[in-house]
């Protein structure tokens, strides 16, 4: 054993070497092999992408119609930000990353690229700014240039027409939030080396033009690969389990591979068809979370053939995955148990007492593979964040985040994918809630932060041991405020409560100021807890002459 370990260590210091040298010399070796612009093999290619059209107008329109397959605007468009001005904020296990303007705007974003500069960028993930022959500016791979790369160069810079043809617009410069190494951009030189192979699409021969398109759409403007292929400990895609699913933000993107059983193979395609571009249908369901904003975002904006091709392609020609779900949680039948109360209190009336949903107003969960999919981070997901409409005729569905407990919400996850022929694994724990809190775009109030706190939790109807939300977003009354308008928030907010409900008690008044500002507080940087519990007192306290001033008679 002794000698077997020892061999080892003059190989860890060979790749020490090794790695080395690539960080401080290879600049020059990926300058030369990753720009190849224009000799990239046309035949490789649909027919409709071999060239740019020569008329501006036609090239700007195919260039919106790419950018549309490729979801640039969502992606490059912050919380309150104009479009395609960046400021999105990319969460990934090495920190955060901020996308950037790429609006023509010369000062703050891309109005100085020359087509070169563009096409390196998209194309091989090297953005202007450095020198190519000493260490380039590599981009990081949460930018998908890994899927990029198989587009065609006229398709490129259509793309870029159409950018340039929007007004440019100035905003702040995007700052990344990324640990050391991964800070460091000369450190992306061994991955790329790794994992990143610049080239066109491989098209087999036979492949007629509408299965030439699914798979130009499927693999390269698409990138679906990106969210629905599991990643090494690198961050980089595994191959050869592409499609068979992977987690994202606080959901999974599921198993679209062409396997009958874990993916999409035995769907009818109609189904499929509808799903991508037509928000579902009672069949499958509809999608949500990050899918729901690429359907209304992007496929639905596409030709309903795009979606055919789409789902041909994957539903045919893509390898089959498995996808194991972890086993059941050892205590599974006392959690789903619970989950059952928690779903007839909570979600029943929507969902259906069976998971049918209502047509055209609240999808299904009987059936929906989403729901059902290997890991229960859809379910979860959807409770923690709640969810957009289903298409404009349902209301949207609220987060439970600050209603119901980690146990709740793993119990009612477990329940609705084994419930109503549901053949999901009921695998949820409260762990994997209580993890998922940290990174789900939940309410201000229902954070990791605000839990430490020990702020009030909120429910819609005030249940037991909740806080009634007051609704019109009074609870956020205290966002921005600053110590000169501070006590007239706070006079705003008690004056429509006691509005609303002339009979309010004071200790619900409290309660609710409470509620609004101990989220406020437990997210302001720089103090300490105990500084952070202290303030929330002294805010207690000097709010209290407000609650007990009486009320003028009503004339």
């Amino acid at each position: 054993m002794s000698s077997a370990c020892s061999g080892f260590r003059p190989l860890r210091a060979w790749l020490a070497t090794a790695a080395l040298a690539l960080l401080l010399g290879g600049g020059a070796l990926v300058a030369m092999s990753t720009h190849a612009a224009q000799a990239d093999g046309n035949a490789n290619y649909p027919q409709a992408s071999l060239t740019a059209p020569t008329d501006p107008a036609a090239m700007i329109a195919r260039g919106k119609y790419l950018s549309l397959a490729a979801d640039c605007m969502p992606c490059h468009t912050g919380p309150n930000r104009a479009p395609f001005t960046g400021g999105l904020v990319i969460n990934t296990p090495f920190g955060g990353l901020t996308t950037p303007n790429i609006t023509p705007d010369k000062a703050t974003g891309i109005g100085n690229w020359t087509d070169r500069q563009f096409w390196n960028a998209v194309h091989d993930g090297i953005a202007p700014g450095h020198s190519y022959l000493v260490f380039p500016k590599f981009l990081y791979p949460a930018m998908p240039f890994t899927s990029y790369t198989k587009l065609s160069y006229a398709d490129v810079m259509a793309i870029k027409a159409y950018l340039f043809s929007l007004p440019p617009v100035a905003a702040p410069v995007s700052v990344n939030a990324l640990r050391f190494p991964f800070n460091q951009r000369p450190s992306l030189l061994g991955w790329r080396l790794l994992f990143f192979r610049s080239g066109p699409m491989q098209m087999k021969p036979g492949w007629d033009e509408a299965m030439k398109n699914g798979a130009y759409l499927t693999e390269a403007l698409g990138h679906c690969q990106e969210c629905h292929t599991p990643r090494n400990a690198m961050g980089a895609m595994i191959a050869d389990r592409a499609f068979s699913g992977s987690p994202i933000d606080a959901f999974y993107a599921p198993n679209i591979s062409s396997d009958k059983a874990d993916g999409v193979g035995g769907w009818r395609q109609a189904d499929l068809v509808a799903y991508l571009h037509a928000d579902g249908n009672m069949s499958k369901g509809s999608a949500y979370g990050p899918m729901q904003e690429v359907v209304q975002r992007s496929l639905s904006q596409l030709p309903a053939s795009d979606a055919t091709d789409i789902a041909d392609y994957l539903q045919t020609q893509t390898v089959p995955q498995k996808s194991p779900a972890p086993p059941a949680v050892r205590d599974a039948a006392n959690s789903q148990a619970l989950g059952a109360k928690v779903y007839a209190a909570n979600c029943a009336a929507c969902h259906g007492q069976t998971g049918g949903g209502i047509n055209q107003i609240f999808p299904n969960l009987a059936g929906n593979d989403s729901v059902t999919a290997a890991y229960p981070y859809n379910v979860i997901g959807a409770v923690l964040s709640g969810i957009s409409p289903w298409r404009t005729n349902g209301p949207p569905m609220p987060s439970f985040a600050s209603s119901l407990s980690d146990a709740e919400i793993a119990g009612v996850a477990n329940y609705v994918r084994t419930s109503w022929g549901n053949k999901g694994v009921p695998n949820a724990t409260p762990r994997d809630v209580m993890r998922l809190r940290g990174i789900a775009a939940v309410p201000l109030n229902a954070d990791l932060l605000s839990d430490e706190m020990g702020c009030p939790r909120v429910s819609s109807s005030g249940a037991a041991g909740t806080v009634a939300d007051p609704g019109n977003g009074l609870l956020n009354i205290f966002e921005g405020a600053t110590p000169a308008t501070m006590p007239n928030k706070v006079r705003e907010l008690i004056a429509a409560l006691r509005s609303a409900n002339p009979k309010i008690s004071r200790a619900d008044i409290s309660n609710t100021l409470l509620a609004a500002y101990c989220p406020v507080i437990a997210h302001e940087t720089g103090m300490s807890l105990s500084a952070r519990r202290e303030a929330l007192e002294n805010f207690v306290a000097n709010a209290q002459p407000l609650i007990d001033t009486p009320v003028a008679p009503s004339h």
